[in-house]
C-alpha cells in the first residue's frame, strides 16, 4: 500500500556524497523527511530515495551538512505530469483551453425540446419562445425559466401550461394544451334561420322559434324557414292584447337540393423543358448563422426550379443547432404543348367533386346522385356537374333588436 501511494506521489532518487553523510540522515530525521531504500555506496556516499514534493527541503538541508546531492531519476505520476509541463507546455496549454472551452459553452443552450403538444405545432411554440429569449444560442444562466415560461405562455392562448427546465446544453420545454371552450348561445340577440340554397324540405325541426313550412314544402334560397316572431294569441272571449315574443330561433332543416358547379381549362398549357443546366450549392446553418459555399449559382436565363434539403445534425440520437443545406437549381425553358382532353376531363370532375364535397361537409351533406357533362368550345373544355344533395339549409341570420315579449 505505502508503495503505491509512493508511486501516486511521485519520488525522487538522490545520490548524496560529502565528508560526514550521516548528518544529513540526522537532518532529515529531525525534520522528519521520510527517507527510503537507502544504500550506502562507500564510506562517504549513499543513495536514498525522497519524496518529490520534500525535494526542495532536501536541498537547504544538504547545504548545511555541507552534501552534494546529484539526482538519478525521477518516478511517479507526479513526477510523470510535471515532465509533461515542462516539455509540453504548449499540449498542456491546449488541454487547459479546450477544458475552459467546454466549461465556458456548455452554458449555451444548443437544444430545445418541447413535449406535451398534440395539435400546437412545434414551430409555433419555438417561434414564441424566441421572442421571449429561450433559443438556441442563448446563455443558459441569464433565462429566468419560470418567468420566461409565463411571457411564452400569454403569446399561446391554446395552452394552459408551460415549464421550462434547462440543463446544461438542453432546454426541456413541457407544455399542457387548453380545452377548447363550448361556444354559448347568444339568446339575446333575435334571429331567423334562413335558407341557404333552394330545395324541397324532408324534415324541419324547432327548438326555439316557429317553422313556416311543412315536410314536401318547396323553398327558394333566402326565405324563412323557421321565424323567431311568435304571435302570443289571446284566450278567447278576451280583451287584452298579449303582444308577441321575441326569440333567436334554433332548429334544424333537412331538404333535398340540386347543385350545379361548373370548372373550366384551356385545352393547351406551358409546361417546363429542363435544358440540363444544374447547379448545386451547399450551405451550414450553426446557431443563428448562415454560411454559404457557393456564389453566381443563378441560372442563365432566370428560370430554374429551386430544390433545397436540409438536413439536422443528429448523434447519439440527439439533435444538434447545426443544418447542412443543399441547394439544386434545375434550369428549364417553357413550351406549349396540348392537354389530353380526356385526362383534362378527368381533372376537372375531380376538381368538381372536391369542392361539391366541401360545400356539403359543412352543412352536414351528403351526395345522392352526381352527373358531368363535358363540352369544347373555342380551345377551352369546360366540364358540368350536376348533383342530387341531401343536406342542412338552415342558416341563422341575426336581425336588429333584443329578445324578448313586445306590444
Amino acid at each position: 500500500m505505502k508503495k503505491l501511494i509512493n508511486l501516486l506521489r511521485g519520488y525522487v532518487e538522490i545520490e548524496a556524497i560529502g565528508a560526514f553523510p550521516e548528518r544529513l540522515l540526522n537532518l532529515c530525521a529531525q525534520n522528519r523527511l521520510q527517507f527510503w531504500k537507502l544504500c550506502w555506496i562507500d564510506a562517504t556516499s549513499f543513495t536514498f530515495r525522497i519524496a518529490l514534493s520534500d525535494r526542495k527541503r532536501l536541498d537547504e538541508l544538504a547545504q548545511r551538512s555541507m552534501c552534494r546531492l546529484t539526482e538519478r531519476g525521477r518516478r511517479g505520476a507526479a513526477a510523470v505530469a510535471q515532465g509533461i509541463l515542462q516539455r509540453r507546455w504548449g499540449f498542456v496549454a491546449g488541454v487547459v483551453f479546450c477544458f475552459v472551452a467546454v466549461s465556458f459553452l456548455s452554458q449555451f443552450l444548443l437544444v430545445i425540446e418541447v413535449t406535451g403538444n398534440e395539435t400546437t405545432p412545434t414551430a409555433v411554440i419555438l417561434s414564441q419562445l424566441q421572442r421571449v429569449g429561450v433559443r438556441p444560442g442563448a446563455y443558459g444562466p441569464s433565462i429566468p425559466e419560470k418567468e420566461a415560461a409565463n411571457a411564452a405562455l400569454l403569446g399561446l392562448p391554446e395552452l394552459s401550461y408551460m415549464a421550462i427546465n434547462i440543463y446544461g446544453t438542453r432546454a426541456e420545454v413541457v407544455v399542457h394544451e387548453a380545452e377548447k371552450k363550448p361556444k354559448l348561445l347568444d339568446e339575446s340577440t333575435p334571429a331567423d334561420i334562413v335558407a341557404e340554397v333552394d330545395g324541397i324540405i324532408e324534415d324541419i325541426q324547432a327548438e326555439a322559434g316557429r317553422p313556416m313550412f311543412q315536410d314536401g314544402d318547396i323553398v327558394a334560397k333566402g326565405e324563412v324557414l323557421i321565424t323567431g316572431d311568435l304571435d302570443l294569441k289571446e284566450p278567447e272571449g278576451g280583451t287584452v292584447d298579449l303582444g308577441h315574443l321575441i326569440v333567436r330561433a334554433v332548429g334544424s332543416v333537412t331538404a333535398r337540393t340540386w347543385r350545379t358547379l361548373e370548372e373550366t381549362i384551356p385545352l393547351t398549357c406551358q409546361v417546363k423543358a429542363y435544358t440540363g443546366e444544374e447547379r448545386t450549392g451547399y450551405g451550414v446553418k450553426i446557431l443563428w448563422f448562415d454560411v454559404d459555399f457557393f456564389q453566381n449559382s443563378s441560372i442563365s436565363d432566370g428560370r430554374y426550379d429551386k430544390i433545397t434539403k436540409t438536413e439536422q445534425l443528429v448523434l447519439f440520437g440527439r439533435a444538434f443547432p447545426v443544418w447542412l443545406t443543399t441547394t439544386t437549381l434545375r434550369g428549364y425553358t417553357l413550351e406549349e404543348r396540348p392537354l389530353d382532353q380526356e385526362q383534362a376531363s378527368v381533372r376537372l370532375e375531380q376538381a368538381l367533386a372536391a369542392r361539391l364535397d366541401g360545400l356539403l361537409e359543412a352543412n352536414q351533406g351528403e351526395v345522392l346522385r352526381a352527373d358531368f357533362t363535358a363540352k369544347e368550345e373555342d380551345g377551352r373544355l369546360t366540364v358540368t356537374l350536376l348533383a342530387e344533395c341531401r343536406e342542412k339549409i338552415g342558416r341563422t341570420i341575426e336581425r336588429p333588436g333584443e329578445t324578448g315579449r313586445h306590444f
